[in-house]
Formats: C-alpha cells, sequence, structure tokens
C-alpha cells in the first residue's frame, strides 16, 4: 500500500494558519503534524509517502527532506484540487491510504487497514465522531458526513488502485465524491470514538491546541501528564488495541494503574496479570514489564513524581 499525504488546504478548507502549511503546524513545540503522521505510518509498516503540495512545496520538502521517521518521502508540486489529486492516486498504481493533514486524529490506523482487507468496497472512509454524539452513525446515510449528524469525514481514507475518482468529481473538494459513492454502495466507514478535529477552523484548532499541550505521542498511543507535585505523579495513557507499551522498568517509580477502558494484560517477567475495566495493578521499581491492550485501552498511572524514570529493555516499533 502507498500512502498520499495532503499538505495544504484549498477551497474553504484553507489552514487558519498564514505562517505554515497544516503539515508543518507543531502540535507542540518541536512535533509538528507531519510527525504525528509519519509516526502512525511506520508503525503499520507504511514506508513511503508522496506528499502533496503546492504554495508550501518549498518550504516543506526544505524541511522535511527525503526520509523522515523512518518513511520515505517523494512529492508532488501541484495545486490541491480534485482532478489533480484523483489523477495522483491513478499514476500510484497501488491501494492507497490518503491522509489530509488538516485533520488531527488518535485513529488506530492499524484496525483501519484490517477492516480495509475484508471490506469488498472500493473506498474505506475514516468517519470521526464528536463527544456530544450520543448515538452511532448510520452507514446507509449519506449525513454522516454533515456535523449535525455528528460523524464527519475525518480526512482519511483507503481506496483500492483499480478505482477511479474522476467519475464521481462533483466539485473541486476531494470529499464530495462520498456521498455519491455511499448511494452507489461503494463506500464503507471505520469509525472509533477517539480524539479527533481540525485545522480548517479556529474552534477546532483551539481543540486540538487544548488536547496537546500536556500530550506525548507514542507508536502505541499517547500520554497525558494530568498532574504533577513532588509528592505524586498522574499520567493518562492510551493504548491502540493490538499494541503494546515498550517492554521496560522504573529504577525509582513506584506505580499502580487503575483502567477507565479497555481489557488487556501487563506482561512481567514471571507472570501476566490481565485487566479489564475498574481493574487496578501494581508495578514495583525494578519490575520489567509491557502493557498490551486487546481492546482500545485508557488507564490512569497514579506514581511516585519521577517524571523521566524510565529504562527501555525492548522497543516493538521502527520509530517513535
Amino acid at each position: 500500500m502507498k500512502v498520499l499525504i495532503l499538505c495544504d488546504g484549498y477551497g474553504k478548507k484553507k489552514s487558519v494558519d498564514a505562517k505554515a502549511p497544516n503539515v508543518l503546524i507543531e502540535l507542540k513545540p518541536g512535533f509538528p503534524v507531519v510527525d504525528k503522521i509519519l509516526l502512525d505510518l511506520a508503525t503499520v509498516g507504511l514506508k513511503d509517502a508522496v506528499l502533496q503540495t503546492s504554495v508550501s512545496s518549498d518550504m516543506v520538502q526544505e524541511t522535511l527532506g527525503e526520509e523522515r521517521k523512518g518513511v520515505r518521502l517523494s512529492y508532488e508540486r501541484t495545486e490541491r484540487t480534485f482532478e489533480n489529486t484523483a489523477h495522483i492516486l491513478g499514476r500510484m498504481d497501488d491501494d492507497v491510504l490518503v491522509v489530509d493533514s488538516g485533520m488531527v486524529t488518535d485513529l488506530n490506523l492499524k484496525k483501519m487497514l484490517m477492516k480495509f482487507t475484508r471490506s469488498t468496497a472500493p473506498v474505506l472512509v475514516y468517519t470521526g465522531v464528536y463527544e456530544e454524539a450520543q448515538r452511532p452513525v448510520d452507514p446507509r446515510s449519506r449525513t454522516f458526513f454533515d456535523r449535525e449528524s455528528y460523524n464527519v469525514y475525518g480526512g482519511v481514507f483507503c481506496m483500492r488502485k483499480d478505482c477511479d475518482l474522476t467519475e464521481f468529481a462533483l466539485g473541486d473538494e476531494l470529499d464530495t465524491a462520498f456521498p455519491m459513492l455511499a448511494d452507489l454502495g461503494y463506500l464503507d466507514f471505520y469509525s472509533d470514538d477517539n480524539f479527533w478535529d481540525t485545522l480548517y477552523t479556529e474552534d477546532g484548532k483551539k481543540r486540538i491546541f487544548r488536547e496537546w499541550h500536556n500530550k506525548t505521542a507514542k507508536p502505541w498511543g499517547y500520554e497525558k501528564v494530568r498532574i504533577i507535585t513532588e509528592l505524586y505523579l498522574l499520567k493518562e495513557l492510551y493504548i491502540r488495541e493490538g499494541y503494546q507499551s515498550s517492554y521496560h522498568y522504573h529504577k525509582k517509580k513506584d506505580e499502580t494503574m487503575f483502567v477507565t477502558r479497555g481489557t488487556g494484560y501487563i506482561e512481567f517477567e514471571d507472570r501476566r496479570a490481565h485487566f479489564e475495566k475498574e481493574d487496578t495493578i501494581h508495578v514495583k521499581p525494578f519490575e520489567r514489564h509491557t502493557i498490551v491492550a486487546s481492546t482500545d485501552t485508557v488507564l490512569f498511572e497514579a506514581s511516585t513524581p519521577f517524571l523521566e524514570d524510565t529504562t527501555r529493555v525492548k522497543d516493538y516499533y521502527p520509530a517513535r
């Protein structure tokens, strides 16, 4: 599978940041959107990406070079229109994962790609669920692209190599093809309830920066420092289904995990401690362990306040 990253906004979806293209906007100092995207790609074994960019081509290429986060990069310098993007997709001669850099999401990419391999539809699109949603998306309805349904096109989709999107063009924007594909039965979707928002609006951008001010991306998900004092540390960890943390230990930190969502287990040297929602698991200093998520898992780690006290014994992913 190949990857196409859409770097510039267009039409009504121009970035609200005039200083940098979407792909270079920093979620936190030293961590631009592109690093989040490439980390997710490298983690699922995707090693080649094409970046479509126009007005910001020189800036993007000079900043990123030919390889980053273990992913080889090439560039298509062309204005972002439906026609141009569709022609690039047609030349890639393989199944393609398309990622819009104007969207920031914690979706489980491994699960999405697995669903794509099982689906018979030519296109599988990620739909982001807003936090206030109280009901699931109706896959038969084209309204799941509207905010009123609380489920919207999430800026990521998979497309089979024999699919020609040009015949579904309804305008200059790529996502205008999806309602027609849905009506024809050519569209499948992947949805989860993890964080999603867009850099294309001021409100979306504010939510993204608020989300990321204390957040660190990991190959397996993320961690957030919720509280740190001289006496204790509280972290929130999200581990995607099918992923696991590094095999590691702490020299000083004594910690207890409280599970608020999901199932899985912590693998120690001499035992395996299974967990589910509302379980607690104690990890003592020098106990080697890895946290394995059987389903999407969120847990809170309460510990002594040694923020940098981690010794990795084994990493399971090529980039971090």
